[in-house]
């Protein structure tokens, strides 16, 4: 086999004096020559060429001028961030290459320099290199752009007095003095005077323009993919943008939010205004005044024709039929900040207030907060449970004569309601009423003169309680009247007004700051100062952690029986429904009839969200948070306080996966812990298997239905069991 050829022999003498004559000593000429040889011959490289060249009779037409004037180095390093590389090798009298590799050897680094990069800029500040570019081209931020070979983009740099002029004609764009100590140092930042705490913003949105776009059809929430449906669009009220913007005055440094409507706006400031003094609310107020058709003075609504508006008149236009209930209060806030009200203060006079018929009698700390009540007309009693707020009501109902309105959450609670009035005034008469369905009780006193007749209604009744003129509405768990359905009856007419809840606000979607504008301030909402004084009690909580549902019910099932009576409230039906098959003890929920009957008679319970709130257990235990409602801090907190009624009350146990415990419904945990209760926390064991999980399917079914009184007489499974296994 013949010998490979070198690389010296791919080129004949022919070759090199071709190539010799057509290089030239410049980079485009080589170029040239590896394009066209590479076609001809394999393994083509810059350097065998060079060397083709060299042995063709090429030879350099200036000699190689060596490196070493300390002048040159000086003039490459002071100007190689400044002046484009190749008008350097020009000065120089060199090549753009020798002038780079000189550069490189004497430590002048790519981005070297007092200037800043745009680079440097986004690593310092975490501002995108874009945003940045944006300044420029807005003409906030002076730079220079240094040229580089071949088309390339150029180089953006930034002085340090040019990024200072930009943070003090527009400071929102860094908040500079809250940078890391570094960057501050670096940047020179502490140099700059401390930034304005406002600034003046623009909304130009036009998210309220008429348009038609896919919307989800039908309910809210779907167990999969929602359908959609073209639907137009419609406003009453232009948008921002077709107005020609609006512009309001915001914190500095926080993410602007349109008052007019609510969209979010750039935090970057058009006008360029600042002010380190606090403009106050009377612009945003006015602005949200004008969408109910009012203006606003700077103390008082007004309408077109200058008379002052009443905040009933207010909350109408917020909570009518064609607004929905959440939006209305996230767009009113600030109006509701300003002093909105539907309870203003109406004491209740000496002459008006009878004597006390009922058979019991206030503690100190009740009458304190009666006295608040008798001084005011209105308040919202936020005591914690236990307190005897229901008292409170019986005391201010009966005390006052006339026609009074009470709210209740559940039928359970109305039933409750009606047996104290029974327990303790000297004669009561009930009715029932089926349209719309509500109770009347009427009070006589011992004499038999009629005292007071209430009237005792659900949240969710559709009746039109504003037609009448009460003397007192009471709003029992009054937590619930902001929701989307009940809000309507907080315009109801009366003289007084009382509110009675422990979670009165503490609602998630925000809405708890109402409650106190619609039947007046809160009172008693410091529980450790009720605790500590002896009121309330200070039961122990324990976070149970469980594996998994079925672990759960197993651990019900051990405190059922280790436990004389255990309440356990649950959140799925059928969840109470297992438990009330499983261990044979009552499940009461919304369709069960004479609930409360049940829940007396029975030695332990289960109970679905009807008895969440209010209900009172005096002979309980140990309750039992079995499974809840996400992550509501009101039902968590309202759970515990069925076992604060009791006068036996062991502890409140809360049975969690760990998974719900650190996950997802740890808010539930808090609130507990916020209002000082201790709480363990327990990992419970499983010792062995469930027997339930080892049946069949259809076995299962079969001893669900043998157990059910309604199931097991329809003869559905009347297979033997045998078989059924």
């Amino acid at each position: 086999m013949a010998d490979k050829p070198s690389r010296r022999s791919i080129y004949s003498s022919a070759d090199c004096k071709n190539i010799a004559g057509e290089y030239d000593g410049s980079t485009e000429s080589l170029d040239a020559l590896v394009e066209k040889w590479a076609s001809l011959r394999v393994g083509v490289t810059r350097r065998n060429l060079m060397q083709a060249a060299r042995r063709g009779g090429y030879a350099p037409s200036r000699l190689r001028k060596p490196w070493g004037d300390p002048a040159e180095d000086e003039f490459l390093r002071a100007n190689w961030h400044r002046l484009p590389g190749d008008e350097i090798a020009r000065a120089l009298g060199r090549t753009f290459e020798s002038v780079n590799l000189r550069r490189k050897r004497i430590g002048v680094t790519r981005y070297d320099g007092d200037e800043l990069t745009i680079k440097t800029l986004e690593e310092l500040t975490k501002i995108d290199h874009r945003q940045w570019h944006e300044f420029i081209e807005r003409g906030w931020l002076k730079s220079r752009a240094r040229a580089r070979r071949k088309s390339a983009a150029p180089i953006t740099y930034v002085s340090l007095p040019a990024l200072h002029s930009l943070l003090q004609h527009h400071p929102e764009v860094l908040d500079y003095r809250g940078m890391p100590k570094t960057v501050r140092a670096v940047l020179e930042l502490d140099r700059l005077p401390d930034p304005p705490g406002w600034k003046r913003v623009v909304c130009r949105s036009d998210a309220w323009r008429e348009q038609v776009k896919a919307t989800p059809n039908g309910r809210a929430v779907t167990h999969g993919k929602a359908e959609l449906t073209n639907r137009v669009h419609r406003f009453q009220l232009m948008s921002c943008a077709a107005a020609g913007g609006t512009s309001f005055w915001t914190e500095t440094y926080r993410a602007p939010q349109c008052p007019r409507c609510g969209c979010q706006v750039s935090r970057y400031s058009e006008e360029g205004l600042f002010s380190y003094e606090d403009p106050g609310e009377d612009e945003t107020v006015a602005m949200q005044a004008a969408k109910l058709g009012l203006s606003w003075d700077g103390e008082r609504l007004v309408d077109g024709a200058g008379r002052e508006v009443n905040d009933a008149d207010v909350l109408h236009s917020l909570f009518n039929g064609r607004r929905g209930g959440s939006r209305s209060v996230r767009a009113f806030e600030s109006l509701i900040k300003a002093g909105l009200t539907v309870a203003p203060p109406n004491p209740v006079g000496a002459g008006v207030l009878l004597d006390n018929i009922l058979r019991l009698d206030l503690t100190a700390s009740q009458e304190e907060a009666f006295a608040e009540f008798l001084s005011s007309g209105c308040i919202t009693a936020a005591h914690a449970m236990s307190f005897g707020k229901s008292t409170l009501g019986l005391m201010a109902l009966t005390r006052i004569p006339g026609k009074h309105l009470l709210l209740v959450d559940t039928q359970l609670l109305r039933e409750q309601w009606i047996e104290k009035f029974r327990e303790f005034a000297p004669r009561v008469e009930v009715r029932q009423h089926a349209k719309p369905v509500h109770s009347t009780v009427s009070v006589f006193e011992p004499g038999g003169d009629l005292r007071c007749i209430v009237e005792i209604f659900n949240y969710a009744t559709h009746a039109d309680l504003g037609r009448e003129d009460w003397v007192i509405a009471a709003f029992d768990e009054v937590h619930r009247l902001p929701a989307a359905r009940a809000h309507r009856h907080s315009l109801v007419r009366s003289k007084y007004r009382l509110g009675m809840s422990a979670t009165a606000d503490l609602r998630e979607d925000g809405r708890g700051a109402l409650v106190s504008k619609l039947t007046g301030a809160l009172i008693g909402g410091d529980w450790q100062e009720q605790m500590e004084r002896g009121l309330v009690q200070r039961l122990p909580v324990k976070v149970m952690i469980v594996e998994d549902l079925e672990h759960k019910h197993e651990v019900v099932g051990a405190l059922l029986r280790e436990h004389t009576k255990v309440v356990v409230l649950c959140e799925a039906i059928a969840d109470g429904r297992e438990l009330e098959t499983r261990y044979g003890v009552p499940f009461v929920s919304s369709s069960t009839r004479n609930k409360l009957a049940v829940v007396r008679a029975a030695r332990s319970v289960v109970l679905s969200r009807v008895g969440d709130a209010s209900l009172s257990v005096r002979d309980c235990e140990v309750t039992v948070d079995h499974s809840g409602l996400f992550g509501s801090r009101i039902q968590s907190l309202q759970r515990l306080g069925r076992l604060m009624h009791s006068e036996r009350g062991k502890f409140h146990a809360i049975l969690m996966t760990r998974e719900e415990r650190y996950e997802r419904f740890g808010k539930r945990i808090e609130a507990i812990v916020a209002k000082g209760f201790p709480v363990e926390e327990v990992v419970v064991q499983r010792e062995r298997a469930s027997v339930h999980t080892l049946l069949t399917p259809t076995l299962r079914a079969k001893v669900r239905g043998v157990a059910d009184p309604l199931l097991g007489p329809l003869g559905i499974f009347d297979e033997p069991l045998s078989v059924a296994a």
